[in-house]
């Protein structure tokens, strides 16, 4: 759950990300004419649920926005949110905003009511054109654009704009979704310097701080957004998450709880809270958060790939299993999920299996070095030392602090007959983590082939003495 903007949106814009650039110059124009739009890039801030933002902003919004291009005729986000406005009897307007086929644009989309933005020539004529039949509920302000044209001085000391404060905050969000923590840092302050006493800004610019490591930083701007509103639960569920950062388990506890009381409905608090009991070794208790919150939002992949790997601490491997392939339905190219699912397949022996996810989530992200490692690890177990040899030293070449990717190289350089090679890796992993001085403490480290591996762990450590 968010807090409330200044002004209510009104009017729903859906688009491909690929149209972005014409979709925030418009939002940036009807914000400025008295029209009050809603973007997730502006609109979401940090520590909320997409899925849940944008279908709350469905409901709320009477006008809904289509920008009609081949990009967003093949979008499947932007074919579920004008089917779900439709479903709900909102007002549908297409934008035209480039040469289409009409044969290609979905049946449902047809009618009087387009407005064409294809031509950049017309576009204040198509944008007067839109703007008559939408919905204008403040007065038009410059300032009230994210991107405003000209810079909007902050008002005399001891007085408040609360329209370029919400202007501030929406650009804040804008660049936090695009990761560039920077400018969002500097927009909420701005935010802040425009309305020091709403709680908005303090809050998001602590979840910024909180991404920046700044964790003492991030609590004091939760705390004054408290100060302010002690009934706002992003607050709470925002401030939980950096005190399990700072493992401060009980604060974030509480913080957890406070948010879920405010708001029962609260999906990601309860997420958030499960992720505190896994932390301190409790899984079942993390089970029973990440099943409320899946039974509050059904569609949050992450939930389900979470409780996986709760299922998975106790062996629950089925259930697991079931939870990570749920993950990959909602969201096909989830690596997180992929990776616990081929970690799944391979602990399980089905190698094979666990080799393709592991593929793919290389494909994706080709700097993975847990991908790497696992598949070098199954390479070792099945004996194509070469191959072992090559992802484990990806491993290393990506992430040199990591002694696993030592350990693995050395183990299939020893049994591929190159004894120094191995044993000179084998220094460095036992200097890098000492768990691997004794085969006990490789054990937690090699689970595909354990009998195998740990000999070889065993013939090292002799040939080391």
């Amino acid at each position: 759950m968010t807090t409330a903007s200044v002004d209510q949106p009104t009017t729903f814009i859906s688009y491909s990300r690929r149209n972005a650039d014409f979709v925030l110059r418009l939002y940036n124009d009807l914000m400025a004419a008295g029209v009050r739009p809603w973007l997730d890039r502006y609109d979401i801030p940090p520590g909320a649920i997409w899925d849940d933002e944008i279908q709350r902003a469905l409901n709320v919004c009477s006008h809904v926005l289509v920008a009609v291009s081949d990009d967003s005729i093949e979008s499947s986000n932007v074919h579920a949110e004008w089917n779900y406005a439709l479903s709900v009897q909102k007002t549908v307007i297409p934008l035209i905003i480039e040469k289409v086929d009409p044969k290609q644009i979905p049946f449902r989309l047809h009618g009087p009511n387009w407005v064409y933005f294809d031509d950049p020539a017309n576009y204040t004529a198509a944008l007067q054109q839109l703007m008559a039949v939408l919905p204008v509920t403040a007065a038009p302000n410059p300032g009230a654009a994210p991107q405003p044209a000209t810079p909007v001085e902050p008002p005399p000391a001891g007085k408040v704009d609360l329209v370029a404060a919400a202007a501030a905050w929406r650009r804040g969000n804008a660049a936090y979704n695009d990761k560039r923590l920077k400018e969002a840092l500097e927009a909420y302050s701005e935010s802040v310097r425009f309305a020091p006493s709403r709680p908005e800004a303090y809050i998001h610019r602590g979840m910024v701080l909180h991404e920046l490591g700044r964790y003492p930083d991030a609590i004091q701007d939760f705390n004054r957004a408290q100060s302010y509103n002690p009934d706002i639960p992003l607050l709470y569920n925002n401030r939980g998450v950096t005190y399990l950062a700072m493992k401060q388990s009980g604060p974030a506890l509480a913080d957890f709880e406070e948010a879920i009381r405010l708001n029962p409905s609260y999906a990601n608090a309860y997420y958030n809270q499960a992720g505190v009991w896994m932390a301190l070794g409790h899984p079942r208790l993390a089970v029973q958060r990440y099943t409320q919150a899946i039974t509050l939002n059904n569609r949050e992949p992450s939930f389900y790939n979470s409780r996986g790997l709760s299922y998975a601490v106790q062996g629950l491997f089925d259930l697991a299993l079931a939870d990570y392939n749920r993950a990959l339905e909602l969201a096909p190219e989830y690596v997180n999920a992929l990776g616990n699912r081929a970690n799944l397949y391979a602990n399980r022996g089905e190698t094979a299996a666990a080799i393709a996810d592991y593929d793919r989530v290389i494909a994706l992200e080709s700097d993975h070095h847990l991908a790497y490692f696992g598949r070098g690890e199954i390479r070792f177990c099945n004996g194509e030392y070469v191959l072992a040899i090559q992802d484990a030293s990806v491993v290393v070449g990506l992430e040199p602090g990591f002694a696993g990717g030592y350990a693995l190289r050395a183990l299939a350089y020893f049994r591929h007959g190159k004894a120094d090679e191995g044993l000179q890796d084998y220094t460095k992993a036992i200097g890098l983590d000492s768990a691997w001085r004794t085969p006990e403490g490789a054990a937690a480290y090699l689970t595909v082939c354990p009998d195998s591996e740990l000999q070889a762990v065993r013939d090292i450590l002799a040939a080391l003495t």
